[in-house]
């Protein structure tokens, strides 16, 4: 069959293909080792707990197609692709991460029964907070530097710092995560075969990727989410020639799109959010 169009895993549609997928889990265990202190043993039982495409995530300018699975120590942990980096960006993750840590506590059960969890930002262009490849954020006392709980974890994987740099490591587990980050930006198929030829989860990624290029409706699919970040785009384009805060006009709809599913009414979602009855009722 012939080749359709290129890919880049920094489109979230595709990166849920390759990442999420439950014939894919050796690559997710593999990548997920390069990035964690956590036993390989624990991570090779990991299951995946949203497999499903649901169209209107796919197609919805609120959608976010992350990957999610828990640990056989009952671990909880969200990975997310973010192009572009905003400056409200951190909190927004927090917020992502404080909701995934209480939703899991039953009415009744103690507090000691939330799991930990974790969450890891693939960030493409613009990170600022730092410039290392990978960064983790944890709750630490000021001075002595000791964590005041492990159950806060957050990870920022800067890609535009993998294409600023070639790959001196000679730390096995930085070299593996390098290659995969390397992997995850590039459009290049070529740049794919040759990281292909230095790890056998790297190659079964390029495989499925090189099958997702020959699918008209995979093609569509991906299209469909490229649009999506154009359009972001465009609304940042225009925040800035209005005077429009883009970043806070998403978060006023994320927590619309949130109020909505926990069943409150539409007019106590305008008075919290301020957004129109219109762009509520589409959510």
């Amino acid at each position: 069959m012939e080749k359709l169009f290129n890919i880049t895993l920094r489109n979230d549609y595709a990166f849920k293909r390759v990442f999420g997928s439950e014939e894919n889990k050796d690559i997710l265990q593999d990548f997920l080792e390069c990035i964690l202190d956590i036993p390989s043993e624990t991570i090779a039982c990991l299951e995946l707990l949203d497999k499903e495409f649901h169209k209107d995530a796919i197609s919805d300018k609120t959608g976010i197609l992350d990957v999610k699975l828990r640990l056989k120590n009952n671990t909880i942990i969200d990975i997310e692709i973010q192009n572009r980096w905003n400056s409200e960006f951190a909190q927004r993750t927090i917020f992502y991460w404080a909701k995934m840590y209480t939703e899991n506590l039953k009415t009744g059960e103690v507090y000691t029964k939330l799991p930990k969890c974790i969450t890891i930002n693939i960030v493409g262009e613009g990170f600022d907070l730092n410039n290392l490849i990978h960064s983790e954020y944890n709750v630490v006392e000021k001075h002595l530097h000791d964590k005041l709980s492990d159950e806060l974890e957050i990870h920022f994987l800067n890609l535009a710092k993998v294409k600023d740099q070639e790959n001196i490591e000679h730390d096995e587990k930085k070299k593996k995560l390098y290659n995969w980050l390397k992997f995850i930006e590039t459009y290049d198929p070529e740049v794919r075969k040759m990281l292909a030829q230095e790890s056998p989860m790297i190659a079964k990624a390029d495989a499925a990727i090189q099958v997702m290029e020959m699918s008209p409706k995979e093609k569509w699919l991906y299209e469909n989410r490229m649009k999506y970040e154009h359009d972001k785009a465009s609304w940042k384009h225009v925040g800035y020639r209005e005077g429009f805060d883009q970043g806070a006009y998403q978060n006023k709809l994320e927590t619309a799109k949130l109020l909505k599913q926990l069943g409150d009414p539409i007019q106590k979602i305008v008075q919290v959010t301020g957004l129109p009855v219109e762009e509520i009722e589409k959510l």
